[in-house]
């Protein structure tokens, strides 16, 4: 028969198991009818099936241990990769944890036994730099479209599996699963004794992030009204930072990078003075470094506002054909004046108005000779809660202006267009609007934000650990 269908058996995977009143038993090895033998299975030897090893039964403590081992392994190998931040959690998702799902249901893990998986991963990712160790544990597992980095909780895989396991018995049909589920799960009432319920884990995950009095406030700033909370998770959802760069980013966001008013009033630790080891004047937080240091304001502040206008010049001059070709952007220095038959731009320059008026140098003007209109573009990176002020400072500080290249160039129309992506990323909703009206790629928002990121964490960087 098996050379009639063409189907061999794999004896070298099989083995033979004697139990005798639940006890393994001596036996001798199973001729087959060709002559070829299945050996009989040592007393110490055992045999995996789906993932789990056993014999007559399914010994716990050894599973649960191996199951450990091979899943931490997995974990320091995949992050001694060069891959990206996002890419690393996902390979943990879609490699590594399916060693721990497949016990799931099977294995009994106490909700003792998932906490300490759960930090002996966390543990490894504060090793190599991708995780703040004060950082919200709660963003780390959170969807990354919602702020988070999307790795997979085992608590939460556990009872997803076991409550998939536990219908299937339930709502089964054939004699086997009635009887499981008969023995198994005797009371059709009883409910999981784990915590959180598995419909509420990503809800409460949230509730926590949101209370906490430190990691809270970035999510206050990210649930603003005025904030695009799809554009601005645009750094996580395309997943193009160094592991420990975002790493990083999220510590700033998070507040817990070592500041003198952190490391004193935090982390409890004695420190001379809480002013800012630049300026000497202010408070040293991690606001204060981001987006209010005098003494770096014309200097590092300028050239992270530059670098995210220079994303928007280069991509209006492409598209206007101003330019030849793509230059990168950290490389890119823009000319003062572009033009050609249809289209003038002004980059950084006093514009001269018959009347004159005290704001005249916007960071771009954008004429179209063709459309006879014109765009008063201008930059800002403010702190979080400074986004719709900037907004508005923005529009009414370039108002006067707007009315007198209008009258001066006879325009149909002159409009202001402000750009804000705060110093933490966060997006302003009208961002998201102005580069659509502009007719700018749909990936300008995201070179714009890296722009912004990187210079952000190169701020804190140079200025917490400067050597």
């Amino acid at each position: 028969m098996p050379n009639i269908i063409g189907m061999i058996f794999g004896l070298e995977k099989c083995a033979v198991v004697n139990v005798r009143r639940g006890r393994l038993a001596e036996g001798e090895n199973v001729e087959l009818s060709d002559g070829r033998t299945v050996p009989i299975l040592g007393q110490e030897e055992r045999y995996k099936y789906l993932g789990i090893q056993q014999t007559f039964e399914i010994r716990q403590q050894e599973n649960k241990m191996e199951t450990e081992r091979e899943l931490i392994r997995r974990v320091r190998r995949i992050m001694n990769t060069q891959l990206s931040a996002k890419n690393k959690m996902e390979a943990i998702n879609i490699w590594a944890v399916p060693v721990f799902a497949y016990t799931a249901g099977i294995l009994i893990w106490s909700k003792s036994d998932l906490e300490k998986l759960d930090r002996k991963i966390r543990s490894i990712l504060t090793q190599y730099g991708t995780l703040h160790p004060n950082s919200a544990i709660e963003r780390l597992y959170l969807p990354r479209k919602e702020g988070g980095r999307g790795l997979s909780n085992l608590q939460d895989i556990y009872l997803k599996e076991e409550k998939k396991i536990k219908n299937y018995f339930q709502t089964g049909i054939t004699p086997i699963q009635k009887w499981v589920a008969s023995q198994r799960y005797p009371s059709s009432g009883e409910t999981s004794t784990h915590e959180p319920e598995i419909e509420d884990f990503k809800e409460i995950l949230k509730q926590n992030w949101q209370t906490k009095p430190l990691h809270g406030r970035f999510f206050a700033s990210l649930n603003q009204s005025d904030v695009d909370k799809l554009s601005s998770s645009t750094y996580l959802t395309q997943g193009y930072l160094f592991p420990q760069t975002e790493g990083t980013f999220l510590a700033i966001q998070d507040q817990v990078v070592p500041t003198r008013v952190y490391t004193k009033h935090i982390m409890k630790q004695q420190v001379q003075t809480t002013k800012c080891r630049l300026c000497d004047k202010a408070e040293e937080t991690v606001q204060h470094l981001s987006s209010g240091c005098s003494t770096i304001a014309g200097t590092k502040y300028l050239g992270r506002h530059d670098n995210m206008g220079k994303v928007v010049h280069q991509s209006l001059c492409l598209r206007e054909q101003l330019l030849p070709h793509f230059i990168p952007h950290h490389i890119y220095a823009p000319q003062t004046i572009l033009e050609n038959e249809t289209t003038k731009v002004y980059w950084d320059l006093s514009i001269i108005t018959d009347r004159g008026v005290e704001h005249n140098r916007p960071d771009m003007v954008v004429w179209s000779k063709k459309d006879k209109k014109a765009y008063i573009i201008d930059f800002a990176v403010p702190l979080d809660q400074n986004l719709s002020k900037a907004y508005g400072e923005k529009i009414a500080k370039y108002e006067p202006l707007a009315k007198e290249i209008k009258n001066m160039w006879r325009l149909e129309k002159v409009e202001i267009k402000p750009l804000i992506i705060s110093c933490n990323g966060l997006v302003h909703r009208k961002t998201t609007e102005h580069v659509k009206e502009i007719q700018l790629p749909a990936n300008t928002i995201l070179w714009m934000q890296k722009a912004v990121i990187l210079g952000t964490v190169g701020i804190i960087r140079q200025a917490i650990y400067p050597h």
